[in-house]
């Protein structure tokens, strides 16, 4: 639509001097929304275009449409802690998945993770998500129909270290307190050379995912890192780094599968 109406998610960016902020509204008749700025009726709003500048005191504002990812942050539901941005790109785009890929995720909690691999895969490809939680798997139902890709997801209720069900995937994914167990289940459902990435919030789950993985024989490590996050305070002739930062949210670490063993055949017959 070109154009807001009434109970559109909005993406209301206030700018005025070095401040920058932005507020996510659903504006309905007689409301009212604060801004650090003033105030903006829901008549200020609703019927303007999108992409709108207007002037509120000395501040400028606009009008936007939010993206799926500010769609999932503000109007999603949350059962966990969810996979930044920041974290859920990189995962993605290392795991090397497009069009057409079909790939699981195991840990699916909000689904947040979810939404950025469904919207790389589609149409064509499809996530398996596994969940333990009902209430979780029930809010990234909500927030995958909410993103608008529930036609390229599976969802099902159930331990991952039991199976994943399904068979010669192209990626997978692991956010759990214990990936490690898992990995004979990922091992089964991935192609060979296929990616595993694991998502862990502690230096303790990476070492023991570490003496694991060696021990196992099943997959190699190819990487391991973390992405931190600085935004940049953008004000014309004193442009410079924020003082604030997302910091460590999790390490992420990429994983192969590897082949199976071949049996040695010793030309003995029995």
């Amino acid at each position: 639509m070109s154009k807001v109406a009434e109970s559109d998610p909005v993406v209301l960016l206030v700018v005025q001097g070095w401040k920058r902020r932005q507020y996510y509204i659903k504006p309905r008749k007689g409301g009212v929304y604060a801004t650090f700025a003033g105030v903006l009726r829901w008549d200020e709003i609703v019927g303007k275009p999108w992409g709108y500048t207007g002037k509120l005191g000395k501040a400028t504002y606009y009008i936007l449409p939010p993206t799926r990812h500010q769609l999932l942050e503000e109007f999603g539901r949350r059962r966990s802690q969810v996979i930044y941005l920041k974290d859920s790109a990189i995962i993605a785009l290392r795991a090397g998945i497009g069009p057409g890929s079909k790939v699981f995720e195991a840990g699916v909690g909000s689904g947040f993770l979810t939404v950025v691999l469904a919207t790389i895969v589609c149409p064509e490809g499809r996530v398996y998500g596994i969940e333990e939680r009902y209430d979780m798997l029930e809010a990234a139902r909500h927030n995958i129909e909410l993103a608008g890709v529930s036609q390229c997801v599976s969802l099902r209720l159930g331990d991952v270290k039991q199976g994943v069900g399904v068979s010669g995937l192209d990626a997978g994914f692991l956010d759990l307190p214990d990936p490690w167990d898992a990995l004979p289940a990922a091992y089964e459902a991935l192609k060979p050379g296929a990616p595993l990435v694991v998502f862990i919030p502690t230096m303790n789950q990476l070492d023991k995912l570490v003496t694991r993985v060696e021990e196992g024989g099943l997959f190699v490590i190819e990487e391991a890192f973390e992405i931190l996050k600085r935004e940049i305070e953008m004000v014309p002739g004193a442009v410079r780094p924020s003082p604030r930062m997302i910091g460590h949210t999790g390490y992420i670490v990429v994983l192969r599968r590897l082949a199976r063993e071949e049996t040695p055949d010793t030309g003995e017959s029995s």
